[in-house]
């Protein structure tokens, strides 16, 4: 079993350490407890590879489950949506396995786990799961530029450059990004499992929003549809302080600048072109092909 763990830099005291198991680099958390979890009929399990629509996704699960609007606007998403994969008692909602232990049925769980990781009881058909993946062009440009606003990279010269390459490589966190995708893709004719890609899911957010309800078994109508892509806008999310992180600032663990810093990005086409050198576009599309050859589709901007 391989697993090693990435100390605290004393410098940044809120940085959250790292740990790799079974050769994928993660959060501090109980990875050895993960595959006897006992999971449930009802679970919800929202996963996916990090920075491709998450928190639009899991904001979207938790609506159409409960039309429960009110509470999606006064209390924070990590509380009713939990992140299983991060434990670290100095934030108030990274608590672990024990929180969700304790978790009234149905659960919603928050999870970037590769498949092989999760729970053995999931991944045999107890629970549901709800995929989402992106173009990683954009996923590993966010992915960098949350790390390097939560003071998670070592600083020092060429940082994305850097972080790019241990992505590529297969280093980075959650990564492999071809192993991850292709890990839910080989599952995506069991009926348990729905696998979304995020480019679709934003260009028609109410087909989304049907295809997802008729998944879990929801009746919804037109009106909740329309309330729900409403309110799970992508301005509407940037602004929403329940599901934008900007607690973050208030335990210290960033400095919020609303100029700059933002959890939840615009989610435009096309703004990789402004970063990724054509050497680094030409290494993407090789991690892309991977999955390509598999069947998987990659929308291209």
């Amino acid at each position: 079993m391989e697993d090693s763990e990435k100390k605290i830099d004393g410098k940044y005291p809120m940085r959250i350490a790292e740990r790799r198991f079974k050769g994928i680099l993660m959060w501090q958390c109980e990875a050895e407890e993960f595959e006897t979890m006992e999971t449930r009929a009802d679970d919800i399990w929202i996963c996916t590879s990090p920075r491709s629509g998450t928190t639009m996704t899991i904001e979207l699960v938790y609506l159409i489950q409960t039309l429960d609007f009110d509470t999606a606007n006064n209390v924070q998403l990590e509380v009713r949506v939990p992140f299983l994969d991060c434990k670290d008692d100095r934030f108030p909602y990274y608590k672990g396995k024990k929180t969700i232990d304790e978790m009234k049925s149905p659960r919603m769980i928050k999870t970037h786990l590769h498949h092989f990781l999760l729970p053995e009881q999931l991944r045999k058909g107890k629970g549901r799961i709800i995929y989402m993946y992106r173009n990683p062009k954009y996923s590993v440009i966010s992915l960098f530029k949350l790390f390097k606003w939560t003071h998670q990279l070592d600083e020092g010269e060429n940082m994305f450059g850097r972080f790019f390459d241990s992505f590529v490589d297969g280093k980075a966190y959650a990564c492999p990004w071809p192993q991850h995708v292709l890990g839910y893709w080989e599952k995506k004719y069991e009926p348990q499992v729905l696998f979304l890609r995020f480019e679709d899911v934003v260009k028609d957010m109410p087909a989304a929003i049907r295809r997802i309800a008729t998944f879990l078994g929801r009746t919804i109508t037109d009106n909740d549809v329309a309330d729900i892509a409403e309110h799970c806008s992508i301005d509407k999310m940037r602004n929403n302080e329940e599901v934008n992180y900007s607690y973050w600032q208030d335990i210290g663990y960033v400095d919020f600048k609303p100029e700059e810093s933002h959890f939840i990005n615009k989610g435009q086409p096309g703004t990789w072109h402004e970063t990724l050198t054509p050497e680094q576009n030409a290494k993407m599309d090789k991690l892309i092909k991977e999955v390509e050859d598999a069947g998987v589709t990659v929308v291209h901007t």
